[in-house]
């Protein structure tokens, strides 16, 4: 079951249809902001002209086939090269997001990348149209309350870095493959921002926490083979972002730009 928030959030694996029909109409009576008023990950200027639906996971609801999983589907229309992010909080399950293209396609997901199990998406949209952002659980059969929050927007870089990577680069600890490393200082409760183009090879980045661990990574959701990445900061101190190629052996030029809010 869903409904639409009539206000706006600023600065700062998935219901009814007939609950979503009567958003879409802008006739979702008792426009409800649900339990909590801005969440910590949503308070960032990201969300500045944002949307928000509130609803629940239920018995009754459309269920993935392959997962098991009850959800909602939200339908966003875009514009071409608009950047969407959306951020799917529960208390009751583990959230999953997924985003679908026209096609049915799964063009992009998140599990945890939000605070702790809660997820947040970043994607590319290279075509306009209308997308589906699919509402869901991890674990399958999961009921439960939900809150969604998303925009669509072009991002303002702080920072814009151009690199090569080839023989003689660092290599990934795992693979081999040539990576950069660039430490980011963040505070906690800050929403990391990342994107990585290529022309020669297929972009690939990763996010290590202040401890060396890997807490969130993209290959593809930038469009075509370039990666787009965020995620939540939970923590003060510095990250770090690997600008890597997904295959070992692969070179060439990119372009890393990334914004903290």
């Amino acid at each position: 079951m869903l409904s639409l928030d009539c206000s706006c959030v600023f600065p700062r694996r998935w219901g009814s249809r007939l609950a979503l029909a009567l958003v879409a109409l802008g006739l979702a009576g008792g426009c409800r902001l649900g339990d909590r008023v801005g969440s910590a990950l949503t308070r960032s200027a990201l969300w500045r002209g944002s949307q928000t639906v509130t609803g629940a996971l239920e018995v009754g609801d459309e269920v993935s086939r392959q997962y098991g999983s009850f959800w909602d589907g939200i339908p966003v229309t875009a514009e071409p090269g608009q950047i969407l992010i959306a951020a799917l909080e529960s208390e009751d399950f583990d959230a999953y997001l997924e985003l679908v293209d026209g096609q049915g396609r799964v063009i992009g997901f998140d599990d945890d990348s939000g605070p702790d199990v809660n997820a947040l998406l970043a994607v590319r949209l290279p075509e306009g149209g209308t997308y589906t952002l699919r509402a869901t659980s991890f674990e399958p059969e999961s009921t439960g309350n939900y809150r969604l929050t998303y925009v669509l927007t072009q991002i303002d870089w702080q920072q814009s870095l151009s690199g090569r990577l080839q023989e003689g680069s660092l290599q990934h600890p795992e693979d081999g493959s040539w990576m950069d490393k660039y430490p980011i200082a963040a505070r906690a409760g800050q929403i990391l921002i990342a994107s990585m183009t290529s022309s020669d090879f297929d972009a690939f980045l990763q996010l290590l926490d202040p401890s060396g661990e890997v807490m969130a990574w993209d290959d593809d959701q930038g469009g075509g083979t370039d990666a787009l990445m965020i995620a939540f900061l939970p923590r003060t101190g510095t990250y770090t972002l690997r600008a890597n190629t997904h295959k070992p052996g692969e070179e060439g030029g990119y372009r890393l730009q990334y914004a903290l809010r």
